[in-house]
């Protein structure tokens, strides 16, 4: 009976297992697969982000120490950015400036090499974050409007939206013709950690130039950000008052960059010339020589930062993300850059009413069997008179 009793205690542990390493961690979860498998390294290489947005039923505001875990969570599964490996935005919960404890969280955040948050006000009253506001809603069909990306883009200069693939165990359906729209157009398809990165490498220096080349260089990258390439505007004129035209650019060692067109959309070196402007993006710490018309000599240069290829900045944060090959099963082909602010997944708990009746259910079920066992079996001394000589 002892052994019948252990094996019923067994199972009962077994079946609690879930519970005990749930409570013996900080912050339970499960993992999201997708991360390291298929999804994720397909993703990371058409240029996507991976940022975090907390952990599970926790209160980031309460418990600032959640942001490292989010943090270590994503670092031991995947790459931020083809740019740089650490995480550089995370999602904030709405009207985190006004909370008590939003300093502790802006020192948790920094601390831990984030440099963008989604909330404008709370990156504002931080001092030292960077932020990106939704500005023009969302992909969700129904909801997405052409007319809200438009108004966006002319007033901000900067497109941001959002989506979500499930509500409330419900899946969230995109707007095809919207998103079909979205890539139709001339915007930049970026991500926060990307845009940030590129704008503080773009204090391009002039170095020297004669009669009709510029030399100029691309500065080294802050520590913390990722090594993007910088954007400039470079403009020109002649001892005639006339635009500046460029020949080519090419990096101190010879190699001509790439020239682009207004449909180069995802940043990478290269160079566009438009009615007499520059458009140059250039990797950090290098030198590059501009070789303009020979028949014009240099009067003026001047140069600014610029965004890339001289487009409009367009960002999508994919929100609480859980599972990234159901929120971006739908994009798979899209020119669209997501950053996905990943969530990991909130462990199931199970009800402990559950093992304990699994373990009375069993020790009935034995004890009931051995019962079965014996009477199916009775002893010899009932029929020894059958078998004994008269």
């Amino acid at each position: 009976m002892r052994v019948e009793i252990s094996a019923v205690f067994g199972v009962i542990l077994i079946l609690s297992a879930p519970l005990i390493s749930a409570s013996e961690s900080s912050y339970s979860f499960d993992d999201d697969g997708w991360l390291t498998q298929l999804a994720g390294p397909e993703r990371l290489a058409l240029g996507d982000e991976f940022g975090c947005h907390g952990m599970p039923e926790v209160d980031l505001l309460e418990d600032s120490g959640s942001v490292d875990a989010c943090v270590s969570y994503l670092n031991e599964r995947i790459s931020a950015s083809k740019w740089g490996e650490n995480p550089l935005t995370f999602g904030v919960p709405d009207n985190s400036a006004e909370h008590p404890n939003s300093e502790n969280l802006t020192d948790a955040l920094y601390s831990a090499g984030i440099r963008v948050v989604d909330d404008s006000e709370f990156g504002e009253k931080s001092g030292i974050l960077n932020s990106f506001e939704v500005n023009a809603g969302t992909l969700e069909k129904g909801i997405a409007s052409i007319d809200s990306i438009l108004s966006s883009a002319k007033d901000e200069e900067i497109v941001v939206l959002s989506w979500i693939a499930e509500m409330e165990d419900l899946n969230v359906r995109r707007d095809r013709d919207v998103v079909s729209w979205i890539e139709d157009q001339s915007f930049w398809f970026t991500t926060p950690g990307e845009l940030v990165s590129s704008k503080s490498s773009g204090n391009l220096s002039l170095i020297n130039y004669d009669d009709s080349t510029v030399t100029i260089e691309q500065p080294n990258q802050i520590a913390g950000l990722w090594e993007t390439p910088g954007n400039s505007l470079i403009s020109g004129v002649d001892m005639d008052g006339q635009n500046l035209e460029v020949i080519s650019v090419t990096y101190s060692n010879g190699t001509e960059l790439e020239e682009f067109d207004s449909m180069n959309r995802h940043l990478s070196e290269g160079w566009r010339y438009e009615n007499g402007s520059l458009h140059l993006s250039l990797i950090p710490g290098t030198n590059a020589t501009i070789q303009y018309n020979p028949n014009q000599s240099i009067s003026n240069v001047s140069i600014s930062n610029n965004t890339f290829n001289g487009l409009i900045p367009f960002i999508v944060y994919g929100e609480h993300v859980t599972d990234l090959f159901e929120w971006s099963s739908g994009f798979q082909n899209s020119s669209i850059r997501f950053t996905w602010l990943v969530e990991p997944r909130p462990v199931i708990q199970m009800d402990w009413v559950l093992p304990i009746i699994a373990g009375f259910v069993g020790l009935i079920t034995i004890v009931q069997m051995r019962r079965l066992i014996k009477s199916d079996n009775p002893s010899p001394e009932l029929y020894r008179h059958l078998f004994e000589s008269e």
